[in-house]
């Protein structure tokens, strides 16, 4: 990238930091649920390892593994004008009926997610004791109380799962197909789906799978004296693992070091936070590999006993972004690509939904929650129409340009679907009083029983990424040497930064924050959109606003958000919060395995802890960039090193922090002294 010049924050030769990554470990029996497994995934396929006793579970699952029936077209009904008067008037019986949908008798009403199948080894005489994974080789050890270990790998080259046994050491293997876990078969086999057709021959066995409306799948494993092997297959054809656990393994050691070595590394004197930054980032890269699927709330690792928590699909109002948060300061922009592939890929039916909705031919609309063809996943008709979720993607795709310098990609796709974005919220716009305003949008996840207060004008939110998406189209339309479309200057000038009102920024217009609340989408305009001048202009409200969030506390917050709030003390400066968010994040949204969930696992922290077992990737790769954030945080294009760490991490360091100027950052803070700091052009 020589369009980036080396530069270099002290003459001292950066010396080399030390690598803290720890062994995450594992007390069994873990037999809770499959989320407290040991996880492995090759971006396709996902294996969760866990049990006790003699028991070894091999819960198996893919990230492109739906059932596509249903969903919900936009009808030209649902136009913007509609759902405003609708909205104006109180008409609930209107809207709700703008947003209805019959489902036909025998198919489900949403695209959903599927469960797939568990191989079950037996390892008689014997029971599992501890387990552990090292991140940097992707490599994992069951160690049973006889003191024999089984190890365990997974490559994303061959495919395969694999383990090997130590000699003598006799196990038996059978597969249990979804159908046969009763919640799983009480809710398939009316949809139409039939068992699967298994096999069972000397050294292995498997199943294929016949789906309704799409390809079929296949699950098997294969059995020698002292290896096992898994693997999974989409087509008619028997999957076919791939034998030799010392390949695996070699394959596995060279992934993962190409992945450390060319993304970031961090070292804290804080076990706690260092496992919270080395299992995320090694999860995400397990479940965004470049040549895998896009991940949707759980990635590939989908229970193989009940259907997947809200159908698994994509969520595009903070859990999607959060997802793929690591790939930029970390600096794995190549793990972004199947998801903006598989986003511009819909641009026909997100342009027909910007037809419908707002009445232009060249805008996009991207509902909150989709399936992995763009279909609307309905329900929740705010966040149907929640057009930050559009404006947000595009951030992404922007923000990838700036960090990567793929101006290709920008001219290839990303410019035109920023464009289409802001398309659509120009037409939402109205004048007001010499201003521009969105006289009803929402706040994400804000409801209310009546229908005028759900949602509102300008709120903070929409303001805040449209202002994001003005600012960056400028940019882009530079970049190509293009002229900027004028009404993105007007939306600068004209459209309010945010809403004010009590306590500072406002959901919308007439609704303060009142309460604690999981997303702190009023805040936006801070992060991650940082489109305001906290150190000037906006410096008042930002103080307040922050203040007023604080006082509200953590009472109905769920785990996914205790990572962005993490940012949110970074962002202010207030280092001892950050990574007490992060202890409390780790404590409270983790269960015993690691797993990272929705709703609070013990209590004391928040209210909302009635589904313990729902795991989702958002909160565990989001506590990964907050460490990141820690070390490098960008405000307006001003980067702050060590911003979040607090004063009692003496000794902490960072290697190789990708920054949105095309850099690299590496530093070192030695008894709470930066002593060395350097930046790079990336060499990409």
């Amino acid at each position: 990238m020589g369009r980036f010049r080396l530069a270099a924050f002290a003459v001292l030769a950066l010396m080399a930091l030390p690598s803290a990554a720890l062994n995450v470990e594992w007390e069994f029996p873990r037999t809770g649920c499959c989320h407290e497994g040991i996880a492995f995934a090759d971006g396709v396929t996902g294996v969760l390892v866990w049990g006790g006793g003699d028991t070894v579970n091999l819960t198996v699952g893919r990230a492109d593994l739906w059932d596509h029936r249903g969903g919900y077209d936009w009808l030209d009904s649902q136009s913007y004008s509609n759902i405003v008067d609708a909205v104006q008037r109180g008409d609930s019986a209107r809207l709700y009926g703008l947003f209805r949908k019959a489902t036909q008798e025998g198919e489900p009403r949403n695209p959903y997610m599927l469960p797939l199948g568990r191989i079950v080894v037996k390892v008689p005489g014997t029971a599992l004791s501890r387990g552990e994974l090292d991140t940097r080789t992707g490599l994992g050890r069951l160690v049973f109380d006889d003191g024999r270990v089984v190890e365990l790998a997974m490559s994303n080259k061959s495919r395969t799962f694999a383990m090997r046994f130590p000699v003598g050491m006799s196990y038996t293997a059978s597969v249990r197909h979804c159908m046969e876990f009763p919640v799983v078969r009480k809710t398939l086999l009316p949809r139409g789906f039939s068992e699967a057709a298994q096999w069972s021959v000397d050294g292995g066995g498997g199943f294929v799978w016949q789906l309704p409306a799409d390809e079929p799948v296949s699950l098997a494993f294969a059995s020698g004296e002292d290896e096992l092997s898994v693997a999974t297959r989409r087509g008619g054809a028997r999957a076919e693992p791939n034998s030799g656990f010392a390949r695996i393994a070699d394959e596995s050691r060279e992934q993962w070091a190409d992945f450390w070595r060319d993304g970031a590394r961090v070292t804290v004197p804080d076990r706690a936070i260092q496992e919270v930054f080395d299992y995320g980032m090694y999860r995400f890269g397990a479940m965004t590999d470049p040549g895998g699927v896009p991940a949707g709330l759980q990635g590939p690792w989908l229970e193989d006993d009940k259907l997947v928590p809200w159908n698994g699909d994509y969520h595009f109002n903070i859990n999607v972004q959060e997802c793929y948060s690591p790939a930029y300061r970390g600096g794995h922009f190549r793990n972004l690509m199947p998801l903006f592939s598989m986003v511009l890929s819909w641009r026909g039916r997100l342009r027909e939904n910007a037809r419908k909705f707002a009445g232009i031919d060249d805008g996009y609309v991207l509902p909150h929650s989709v399936d992995d063809r763009g279909v609307c996943i309905g329900g929740f008709w705010t966040g149907t129409i929640d057009h930050a979720s559009t404006a947000w993607v595009a951030a992404m795709m922007f923000r990838y340009v700036r960090y990567s310098g793929d101006v290709s990609f920008l001219r290839g796709g990303a410019y035109d679907f920023m464009k289409g974005a802001m398309n659509v919220y120009l037409a939402m716009m109205e004048e007001r009083d010499g201003m521009l305003s969105i006289p009803l949008a929402p706040s994400p996840e804000w409801g209310a029983a009546d229908v005028r207060k759900a949602v509102g004008r300008d709120p903070s939110f929409q303001l805040a990424a449209a202002h994001r998406l003005a600012r960056d189209l400028t940019v882009a339309a530079a970049l190509l040497g293009e002229a900027p479309d004028a009404r993105w200057a007007d939306v600068e000038r004209r459209l309010p930064a945010y809403t004010k009102g009590p306590g500072g920024m406002q959901l919308f217009e007439g609704q303060p924050f009142v309460e604690s609340h999981r997303h702190h989408s009023h805040m936006a305009g801070m992060y991650p959109f940082d489109t305001l001048d906290a150190a000037g202009a906006d410096g008042n409200v930002v103080a307040e606003t922050y203040a007023n969030w604080v006082m509200k506390g953590t009472g109905l917050w769920s785990g996914w958000c205790v990572p962005w709030a993490s940012i949110l003390h970074t962002h202010m400066g207030n280092a001892e919060a950050a990574a007490h968010a992060l202890h409390s994040w780790r404590t409270f949204y983790n269960n015993p395995g690691h797993g990272s969930l929705h709703d609070a696992f013990r209590p004391g922290f928040s209210v909302m802890m009635g589904r313990p077992t729902v795991m989702q990737m958002d909160g565990q790769c989001a506590a990964a960039t907050a460490v990141m954030e820690m070390m490098a945080h960008e405000v307006n294009g001003k980067v702050e090193f060590f911003r979040g760490c607090p004063e009692s991490w003496r000794d902490v360091s960072f290697e190789n922090i990708a920054l949105s100027d095309g850099t690299r950052a590496s530093g070192r803070r030695i008894n709470g002294k930066a002593t060395v700091l350097q930046r790079r052009a990336d060499a990409r």
